[in-house]
């Protein structure tokens, strides 16, 4: 059911009144997300689940630190979880005031309209993106582990998994840049049906791109990334697989060779989820730009509120994940849950 629309406070006009423009051309609104439930998503499952993220993520890096976990596994872990939040809370205080509690259907000022191009689709994307990144990164990070074991003391530290997750996080950055020019805004008058008043709205404005660059493109910055996940997470299960005689020969317990095991079936498991989650969230993406080429349409709105509540939905698994196959994680959990209701 299509909650009653409202107008923006900025640009209020008649109910009776239909603005347009005379050249027939529609301003940026918000209709397509009315006419067929996507402000549902936006409005009210995405901001809930968003909520559990955030307390998921906090929980996952406050128990790195009060478990005192100093490897670059934890360090790209904690990397992992701030850009999930990121990209999760950024578009909640826009999403719940237009999609959640004024239902704004009308014509936006052109302040608004880039406030909503930045928070709703642009920086989310891009902390998407340098969160899948920072996952191929974690992947590459545990097979150096495996692969060279007598070095990690000296390499694989917490300094050095920092300075390596914001290399990863500046080339995200970079590999990205152009996505801040694809779309601009220009103010436009539109007259109302009467012509007895007009009012200032925005134009959506589309940067050119052809549907082979958008695909390279699409390869580049998401299907490679998936590409490294599928190599590195074989060649990790490999090589963990290889390497555990060594293992219970070279530490001090069973116990240890055990929780390192687990350790890399965990970032195996956690970049197999991401790598299945982006192939086929950027599979559909590729599939709706042929119809939609950029365009906000009513399809690609309630697929961009179904994608985003399924991102927020599995971001949190890496918790879920160290907690089940890392015995000193979830020790570590349980004492934090412990303190905190003390």
């Amino acid at each position: 059911m299509r909650p009653p629309g409202r107008h923006h406070p900025n640009i209020s006009r008649p109910a009776h009144k239909r603005s347009h423009m005379p050249n027939g051309t529609v301003p940026f609104n918000f209709k397509k997300y009315f006419e067929n439930d996507a402000y549902i998503y936006y409005g009210y499952v995405g901001p809930i689940i968003t909520f559990f993220v955030i307390i998921m993520n906090v929980l996952l890096i406050a128990t790195i630190i009060k478990g005192k976990f100093r490897t670059s596994t934890h360090a790209v872990m904690v990397a992992i979880a701030i850009t999930d939040i990121l990209t999760g809370i950024i578009p909640v205080p826009f999403n719940v005031r237009f999609f959640g509690v004024d239902h704004v259907v009308n014509f936006l000022s052109i302040d608004w309209c880039y406030i909503f191009e930045i928070c709703q689709i642009i920086l989310p994307r891009v902390f998407h993106l340098i969160s899948l990144n920072l996952t191929v990164a974690l992947s590459v990070e545990r097979f150096f582990v495996v692969s060279f074991p007598l070095k990690v003391k000296q390499f694989c530290t917490m300094r050095n998994g920092t300075l390596f997750s914001i290399a990863v996080i500046i080339i995200s950055v970079c590999a990205q840049i152009d996505t801040f020019l694809d779309v601009s805004y220009e103010p436009v008058e539109i007259i109302s049906r009467d012509r007895k008043f007009t009012l200032t709205g925005c134009r959506r404005l589309i940067k050119t791109r052809s549907n082979e660059e958008f695909i390279v493109r699409m390869f580049i910055l998401r299907f490679i990334p998936c590409i490294l996940l599928i190599i590195f997470t074989i060649l990790l299960l490999r090589k963990s697989s290889d390497i555990q005689k060594w293992r219970k020969q070279s530490t001090v317990s069973s116990n240890a060779a055990a929780s390192l095991e687990r350790m890399d079936f965990a970032v195996s498991l956690i970049a197999s989820i991401a790598c299945v989650t982006e192939i086929v969230t950027a599979s559909l993406l590729l599939n709706e730009h042929f119809s939609s080429e950029y365009r906000i349409t009513t399809e690609n709105a309630l697929l961009s509120g179904i994608i985003y509540v399924v991102y927020m939905t599995v971001s949190p698994i890496n918790l879920a994940i160290l907690c089940f196959l890392s015995e000193r994680f979830r020790q570590s959990f349980i004492g934090l849950i412990l303190f905190c209701r003390r």
